[in-house]
């Protein structure tokens, strides 16, 4: 399955709608976890195990959300922004080099 592209025009706006707190959430996903997809596991404010939190599917469908807005994204379907979504937001961090970033 190939990967959808987004150019750097829509990684921009993505950049600017996670804002710092999403910024820093994520970041911190992907130092800690390794995954920014990941479901981690919270009792009250620490992560060490209790109740799980899926980021996939909570954080990333607010992600997906917006990518949907996006004119950019105006031909992908369901399974295109579930499977690019994760690599987009690290693009958009500076955390990956990818091949789903268009230079135009």
């Amino acid at each position: 399955m190939k990967a959808k592209t987004l150019n750097r025009n829509g990684v921009a706006k993505l950049r600017k709608w996670l804002g710092d707190d999403g910024r820093d959430f994520f970041t911190e996903l992907k130092k800690n976890f390794g995954n920014i997809g990941t479901a981690i596991l919270f009792e009250g404010k620490k992560v060490m195990g209790g109740i799980p939190h899926p980021v996939h599917f909570r954080e990333g469908m607010q992600v997906r959300n917006f990518l949907r807005t996006l004119p950019e994204c105006k031909d992908w379907d369901a399974h295109d922004l579930d499977n690019n979504w994760a690599s987009l937001v690290e693009k958009a961090l500076g955390l990956r080099i990818g091949s789903n970033v268009e230079d135009k």
